[in-house]
């Protein structure tokens, strides 16, 4: 009966670090793993090659080894558990070994995230790779072994799955997604090689680092396309609440005209804000797919099976991200308009208000001077006695009815100039 010799289990998670806030909690993390691992009964160092991995192993029994290692790609940090069993363990008993190694993982915690994760947005995914080399060699591992394994270790069955070579050994890659290539869950992909002899498992260590490094350009992308396919539903819903019927518009006030602007002012800052970052997360896959074909094509034999990612990359990713850009762009204009019209129907009502304000004014101004000319007149002519009340006088009444008519006379003149001028546009 076929056996795993050696099962050995690795896991590549990916956090953007950087601007996250987080450093000091993954540098606690990193700091505080010693200890962690004595209080599981492994023993620890760091390794004399690579001062940022830490190897340990059992000191109850040397079958069970492994390591944590850490590297920064650009702006995320990728961190690296791996656990082996020194043992050959039966196909029917696979599953289960590999769920033991996987508890064995000291993964760093925040808040109510899921282990390993450091921030809802810049969680980027993980990638588990299982591996081992088959007794006899060249055993053949069958379909059903494969997907109990999968099943095991991320609790549900697969949904989406592919199969190549890679060092004569047989890749099966799974994962999970609303589509094959839409929506993959970020915690489901993995792969299994069994390789066909100890040599082609002691060769195969030797590439774990482009692994590493290409599982970040593959995250990174899928990130980047989801943050686009976001910014795209955000844009629209923006756009679809700051468009305003002018008709309901032209029956506000000046201040309720004022409050409208302010929020359209708001919401059109917030629609170039997000506009800009579509650029922004086309070039992010842009650049992470020439790096995803280059590790494939120096460290990875350009393997047929991991080419099916870079087509779709470059048939759909790419294509869908730029289609969005330019049919949300010319938003930006018409969101602009809007703008423009609400300010000018802000400034239409201010100028009336003013011309108003400087009428009455100018009316009252009018009505005052004439009245107290009026005053003056009559005072000058026929002087009141020293001891009756102003207000009881002639010359008060006479001023006070003809500045009220002046007043009359000046309104008169200034709201039939308006109808002439109406009447002539």
């Amino acid at each position: 009966m076929s056996k795993i010799q050696y099962p050995t289990l690795d896991l590549f998670i990916y956090n953007i670090i950087e601007g996250s806030g987080n450093s000091k909690i993954y540098q606690d993390y990193w700091l505080s793993l010693p200890d962690k691992l004595k209080d599981k009964d492994f023993s620890n160092k760091i390794n004399d090659a690579d001062a940022e991995r830490l190897d340990f192993w059992n000191t109850i029994s040397t079958a069970v080894d492994g390591c944590y290692s850490q590297v920064k790609f650009d702006d995320t940090n990728c961190l690296r558990f791996s656990c082996s069993l020194d043992r050959q363990i039966e196909l029917t008993a696979l599953a289960s070994t590999f769920v033991q190694l996987k508890d064995l993982s000291i993964l760093p915690q925040v808040e109510n995230l899921t282990l390993g994760r450091f921030s809802k947005n810049g969680y980027l995914g993980q990638t588990w790779i299982i591996s081992g080399w088959t007794v006899p060699d060249n055993s053949l591992i069958d379909e059903i072994t494969v997907q109990d394994i999968y099943k095991s270790l991320i609790t549900q069955a697969h949904q989406y799955q592919q199969k190549g070579e890679f060092l004569g050994a047989t890749v099966w890659e799974m994962w999970r997604g609303e589509e094959r290539w839409e929506g993959i869950e970020k915690d489901s992909h993995v792969m299994l090689i069994f390789y066909p002899e100890e040599a082609k498992f002691a060769a195969a260590s030797q590439y774990y680092n482009a692994w590493r490094y290409l599982f970040y350009c593959k995250h990174k992308i899928l990130w980047s396309y989801e943050q686009g396919r976001t910014l795209k539903l955000r844009l629209l819903q923006q756009f679809k609440d700051s468009l305003t019927d002018t008709n309901i518009l032209s029956k506000k006030d000046l201040q309720e005209l004022k409050e409208e602007l302010q929020i359209n002012i708001n919401s059109l800052s917030k629609y170039v804000q997000n506009i800009n970052l579509l650029p922004i997360q086309q070039h992010t896959v842009e650049v992470n797919l020439k790096n995803y074909d280059k590790q494939c094509q120096k460290y990875l034999f350009n393997e047929q099976f991991l080419k099916e990612f870079s087509n779709i990359v470059k048939n759909k990713y790419q294509v869908q991200l730029e289609k969005d850009y330019l049919s949300l762009n010319p938003g930006l204009a018409i969101l602009e308009n809007v703008t423009t019209t609400i300010r000018g129907m802000v400034e239409i009502e201010q100028a009336k208000r003013d011309r108003n304000l400087n009428n009455t004014v100018a009316i009252a101004g009018v009505g005052l001077a004439t009245s107290q000319i009026a005053s003056s007149i009559i005072l000058a002519q026929e002087p009141p006695p020293q001891d009756l009340p102003f207000f009881q006088t002639t010359a008060f009444w006479w001023s006070l009815a003809t500045g009220l008519v002046a007043n009359l006379i000046l309104w008169s003149i200034l709201r039939l100039y308006r109808l002439i001028t109406r009447s002539r546009r």
